[in-house]
């Protein structure tokens, strides 16, 4: 594809509508604020998710105060015919078609899928390093904990964005759904009738999609099966994918699971190395992520075992998860945890912080079920280990100081202000 029928802008003076649609994702403005930073900008996220389309929408905003459309350069490293050109080719071929001179005028460069351009780190480092009236967005389909080279290399130069399926709030947006948060209470009914529908809708493009077979395909086949099949093997080169293909299929049919290489390893017939390889490749491509059990050394959180879940629960539904264990991985997706804890016979499903929550999704709660938690806050306390939640299907309350909270308020509003405690290990959504 030629850079022109990228940028219909240049001749049409407006982005398409059908490119830049009016619905926002929260993510957007954060990154529109930015603009005026000299950082180079990269939006990381699944695919799906919509990274390309937030490109197009700050185009159109651009044009829209007042940039000429011929300034702003957008191109796809979908395309194969670019994945082996340099950046500054790119440039010298936009100079060329424009007349634009990117070493005297503002010009916005627009790097979709940055990660399958060969040498994009260098060439990105590059470009911000000369030629200072270039601002640089990017966006790329992998995970910002593994992207060790780029973080390195572009060490004080980049902001970093993470772009994650829609939250309960997006989807509602979408929908068209108004509500005030503040007065949940008001709309209760209609948000817990929403709440089914968006339980398994998080992508834009199945918002308003009915048929669950379409839904199960949608996920496989555009999202799966392109980062398995395309995607890893661009970005590594030759890899197993069929030893890639009976990994997913053990983990995402069984989201939750204590992850044993040995067992594994035994079972595949495949030696634990190659095994560690594949792990990673799916980490980076954000289909999997490793839990670890919590202990106050990291040292010794990371010798203990891991449990491994799908990146966002959506991604077990063509594999036939439980409802429980699919619940479960939405709350570790929406707490964003990185540990659970495990200690003799007494285990708590995800830490916030150090704030416990347990997942009872499909029973009663009561007060065998917050055995644990109590145990953890009391063998915690002095680290600050205060408040402990049940996420439960509809029940609300407390029991022995432990709160009981609704799947959908917490998909809506997150744990209640205050209750990760001063430990929190976690971070936020943008780094640099």
């Amino acid at each position: 594809m030629r850079l022109e029928e990228f940028n219909h802008w240049w001749t049409e003076k407006s982005v398409d509508p059908e490119f830049a649609p009016h619905t926002r994702r929260d993510l957007y403005d954060r990154v529109r604020e930015d603009l005026g930073r000299r950082q180079v900008q990269v939006l990381l996220g699944l695919r799906r998710v919509g990274k390309s389309t937030i490109l197009f929408q700050l185009a159109d905003y651009l044009i829209g105060s007042g940039k000429n459309p011929l300034h702003i350069l957008y191109c796809s490293f979908d395309e194969p015919e670019l994945q082996e050109k340099r950046i500054g080719e790119i440039l010298r071929e936009y100079s060329r078609l424009t007349g634009v001179d990117c070493r005297k005028e503002r010009i916005y460069l627009m790097l979709d899928e940055v990660q399958k351009s060969r040498n994009w780190v260098a060439d990105v480092k590059l470009l911000h390093d000369n030629l200072r009236n270039v601002k640089i967005l990017a966006s790329g389909s992998a995970s910002l904990n593994v992207l060790a080279e780029a973080r390195r290399s572009l060490a004080g130069r980049a902001i970093y964005y993470e772009l994650k399926p829609l939250s309960f709030g997006e989807f509602l947006r979408f929908k068209g759904v108004q509500v005030e948060i503040e007065k949940i209470p008001l709309y209760e009914d209609q948000l817990k009738r929403e709440f089914e529908g968006f339980l398994f809708r998080p992508f834009p493009e199945l918002v308003n999609e009915e048929d669950m077979g379409f839904i199960r395909s949608y996920i496989r086949n555009s999202v799966i099966e392109p980062i398995i099949l395309k995607d890893i093997p661009k970005e590594f080169g030759e890899v197993d994918v069929l030893l890639l293909e009976k990994l997913i299929t053990i983990f995402l049919s069984d989201p939750g699971q204590y992850l044993s290489l040995d067992e594994i390893a035994k079972e595949l017939r495949r030696a634990k190395t190659t095994l560690y390889k594949a792990l990673f490749y799916l980490e980076f491509s954000l289909l999997v992520r490793r839990v670890l059990n919590y202990r106050p050394s990291i040292r010794a959180a990371s010798r203990k075992m891991s449990r491994i879940y799908a990146y966002h629960p959506c991604l077990t539904l063509p594999f036939g998860a439980s409802e429980e264990k699919y619940v479960e991985n939405l709350v570790l997706f929406v707490l964003d945890a990185s540990h659970y804890w495990r200690y003799g016979n007494k285990e708590v499903d995800f830490l916030s912080g150090l704030t416990p929550v347990e997942v009872k999704y499909g029973s009663r709660v009561g007060k065998d079920d917050i055995r644990h938690l109590l145990y953890f806050m009391k063998k915690y306390s002095r680290l600050g280990a205060e408040n402990g939640y049940v996420v439960t299907r509809d029940a609300e309350g407390e029991i022995a100081g432990i709160r009981l909270l609704p799947l959908w308020k917490l998909c809506l509003t997150g744990l209640p202000a205050g209750s990760r405690s001063r430990a929190a290990a976690g971070a936020g959504n943008q780094q640099s």
